[in-house]
Protein backbone atom coordinates (compact mmCIF):
# COMPACT_ATOMS: atom_id res chain seq x y z
CA UNK A 1 0.00 0.00 0.00
CA UNK A 2 1.34 3.49 -0.72
CA UNK A 3 1.46 6.15 1.22
CA UNK A 4 -1.46 8.29 -0.61
CA UNK A 5 -3.32 4.98 -0.44
CA UNK A 6 -2.32 4.65 3.77
CA UNK A 7 -3.49 8.11 4.16
CA UNK A 8 -6.98 7.79 2.68
CA UNK A 9 -7.49 4.51 4.37
CA UNK A 10 -6.34 6.44 8.11
CA UNK A 11 -8.56 8.95 7.38
CA UNK A 12 -11.78 6.93 6.63
CA UNK A 13 -10.84 5.21 9.65
CA UNK A 14 -10.78 8.20 11.59
CA UNK A 15 -14.12 10.07 10.31
CA UNK A 16 -15.54 6.49 10.84
CA UNK A 17 -14.48 6.19 14.49
CA UNK A 18 -15.27 10.22 14.68
CA UNK A 19 -19.56 9.00 13.41
CA UNK A 20 -19.74 7.55 16.88
CA UNK A 21 -18.53 10.10 18.66
CA UNK A 22 -20.76 12.86 20.52
CA UNK A 23 -19.32 15.82 18.67
CA UNK A 24 -21.09 17.84 21.48
CA UNK A 25 -18.15 17.45 23.49
CA UNK A 26 -15.22 20.22 22.18
CA UNK A 27 -12.76 17.50 21.90
CA UNK A 28 -14.20 15.60 19.75
CA UNK A 29 -15.78 18.55 17.77
CA UNK A 30 -12.45 20.12 17.73
CA UNK A 31 -10.15 16.94 16.37
CA UNK A 32 -13.55 16.25 14.06
CA UNK A 33 -12.80 19.63 12.28
CA UNK A 34 -8.72 19.13 12.35
CA UNK A 35 -9.12 15.63 11.12
CA UNK A 36 -11.23 17.21 7.77
CA UNK A 37 -8.93 20.24 7.67
CA UNK A 38 -5.74 18.53 6.94
CA UNK A 39 -7.96 16.36 4.58
CA UNK A 40 -8.62 19.01 2.88
CA UNK A 41 -4.83 20.30 2.58
CA UNK A 42 -3.47 17.05 1.32
CA UNK A 43 -6.55 17.38 -1.35
CA UNK A 44 -4.70 20.51 -2.27
CA UNK A 45 -1.63 19.05 -2.40
CA UNK A 46 -2.90 16.33 -4.85
CA UNK A 47 -3.92 19.39 -7.26
CA UNK A 48 -7.76 17.61 -6.30
CA UNK A 49 -9.03 21.65 -6.25
CA UNK A 50 -12.89 21.08 -6.14
CA UNK A 51 -12.87 17.80 -3.80
CA UNK A 52 -10.76 19.95 -1.56
CA UNK A 53 -13.30 23.09 -1.73
CA UNK A 54 -16.27 20.52 -0.58
CA UNK A 55 -14.67 19.23 2.15
CA UNK A 56 -13.64 22.45 3.54
CA UNK A 57 -16.73 24.00 2.61
CA UNK A 58 -18.61 21.08 4.40
CA UNK A 59 -16.38 21.68 7.44
CA UNK A 60 -16.96 25.34 7.16
CA UNK A 61 -20.94 24.46 7.25
CA UNK A 62 -20.32 22.30 10.52
CA UNK A 63 -18.33 25.34 12.27
CA UNK A 64 -21.35 27.56 11.56
CA UNK A 65 -23.98 24.84 12.51
CA UNK A 66 -22.10 23.92 15.89
CA UNK A 67 -21.18 27.80 16.78
CA UNK A 68 -17.31 27.68 16.64
CA UNK A 69 -14.79 29.20 15.22
CA UNK A 70 -12.38 26.47 15.14
CA UNK A 71 -9.95 26.21 12.40
CA UNK A 72 -12.63 28.12 10.40
CA UNK A 73 -9.85 30.91 8.79
CA UNK A 74 -7.61 28.64 7.85
CA UNK A 75 -10.41 26.67 6.15
CA UNK A 76 -11.42 29.90 4.44
CA UNK A 77 -8.12 30.05 3.12
CA UNK A 78 -8.39 27.11 2.05
CA UNK A 79 -11.07 27.70 0.17
CA UNK A 80 -9.74 30.94 -1.43
CA UNK A 81 -6.41 28.78 -2.22
CA UNK A 82 -8.06 26.04 -3.96
CA UNK A 83 -10.12 28.35 -5.93
CA UNK A 84 -7.57 30.96 -7.41
CA UNK A 85 -7.49 28.62 -10.57
CA UNK A 86 -11.29 28.42 -11.33
CA UNK A 87 -12.98 30.81 -8.78
CA UNK A 88 -13.72 34.32 -9.75
CA UNK A 89 -10.95 36.96 -8.13
CA UNK A 90 -13.98 38.63 -6.12
CA UNK A 91 -15.16 35.25 -4.84
CA UNK A 92 -11.99 34.67 -3.31
CA UNK A 93 -10.81 37.72 -2.12
CA UNK A 94 -14.39 37.63 -0.57
CA UNK A 95 -12.60 33.91 1.50
CA UNK A 96 -9.74 35.77 2.40
CA UNK A 97 -11.73 38.73 3.52
CA UNK A 98 -13.61 37.18 5.73
CA UNK A 99 -10.75 35.26 7.39
CA UNK A 100 -8.83 38.35 8.12
CA UNK A 101 -11.94 39.57 9.86
CA UNK A 102 -11.85 36.47 12.05
CA UNK A 103 -8.48 36.96 12.58
CA UNK A 104 -8.75 40.66 13.98
CA UNK A 105 -11.31 39.10 16.04
CA UNK A 106 -9.01 36.56 17.72
CA UNK A 107 -5.77 38.07 17.37
CA UNK A 108 -4.08 36.27 15.05
CA UNK A 109 -1.46 38.44 13.95
CA UNK A 110 0.74 36.04 12.27
CA UNK A 111 -1.85 34.31 9.85
CA UNK A 112 -3.45 38.07 9.24
CA UNK A 113 0.05 38.76 7.50
CA UNK A 114 -0.31 36.02 5.50
CA UNK A 115 -4.06 36.62 4.52
CA UNK A 116 -2.94 40.01 3.85
CA UNK A 117 -0.07 39.05 1.60
CA UNK A 118 -2.31 36.43 -0.64
CA UNK A 119 -4.57 39.98 -0.91
CA UNK A 120 -1.56 41.77 -2.32
CA UNK A 121 -1.07 38.94 -4.83
CA UNK A 122 -4.92 39.20 -5.79
CA UNK A 123 -4.23 43.13 -6.31
CA UNK A 124 -1.21 42.41 -8.49
CA UNK A 125 -2.98 39.77 -10.72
Amino acid sequence: MGREQEYEANYSHLIELYQTKNLDHQEFLFGYIRVRYNYAHYLVSKEKYNEAIQEALETIELCKQRQTSYQLAPLLILVGNAGAKFLDREQVKNYYIEARELCKIYNNPLMLMKIENYLKELDTV
